[in-house]
């Protein structure tokens, strides 16, 4: 707590006060001449800006626990990669992600249940990168257990298995990057075995929904 307060009065207390300025500044201008695009515009911007922070979030968790089964098996032989991959707000949640017990499965249920199964938020974009990330967290279950049966059998030097271990992490870091990078853009996944898996999933919203038609050679939306 020491620490966060620190940043936020110490870093970042200029920019939220230039910030909160800036925005009564435009409050007041609002309501001096009525403006109606700018509004729309502004508007319009912040649910884009929302949908894709939270898009991008969603996969947040899902990247924790997959430094927490590889970090520690290359940290020692490779020090200056792990400082790539572990900045210092990701090493701090870690830290968390450790201290609580079956994290993973109450993260998995809370938001299967909460933000899946009661459809919020609406936005079908943010639950479809949500409940990705578990997708991904499942996948990570199977493929750790077959994982470390084959590191702690074939691997005998701590070289080996570190550099095992790096190159599995590298090719995860390949899909949580395309994961992201389409998060960003706002596109779905073109696989249709997975884009239906997690369809089905998300279930329909709305009795007028229009359901994803797998059928279609390049499906958008």
């Amino acid at each position: 707590m020491s620490t966060l307060q620190t940043v936020i009065w110490d870093v970042f207390y200029s920019e939220i006060f230039l910030f909160l300025f800036f925005f009564l500044f435009l409050f007041i201008l609002d309501r001096k001449f009525r403006f109606t695009l700018p509004r729309k515009f502004f508007i319009s911007f912040n649910k884009l800006f929302f949908q894709r922070l939270c898009s991008v979030f969603a996969y947040y968790i899902p990247y924790i626990e997959l430094l927490t089964y590889h970090i520690p098996l290359i940290q020692e032989t490779h020090p200056y990669l792990v400082r790539i991959f572990l900045p210092t707000f990701v090493s701090d949640s870690m830290g968390w992600y450790q201290q609580i017990p079956f994290f993973s499965t109450i993260y998995m249920l809370f938001t299967y249940v909460t933000f899946l199964r009661f459809k919020f938020p609406p936005d079908r974009f943010i639950r479809y990168n949500l409940m990705f990330g578990i997708f991904l967290m499942y996948m990570q279950g199977i493929y750790i257990e077959i994982y470390m049966y084959y590191v702690n059998n074939w691997c005998h030097t701590t070289r080996e298995k570190s550099d095992m271990t790096l190159s599995m992490l590298l090719i995860w870091l390949i899909i949580f990057i395309s994961a992201v990078i389409r998060a960003i853009c706002g596109k779905y996944i073109q696989n249709n075995f997975i884009r239906e898996t997690i369809e089905m999933h998300l279930g329909r919203d709305g009795p007028d929904f229009i359901w994803w038609d797998r059928h279609k050679k390049n499906p958008k939306s």
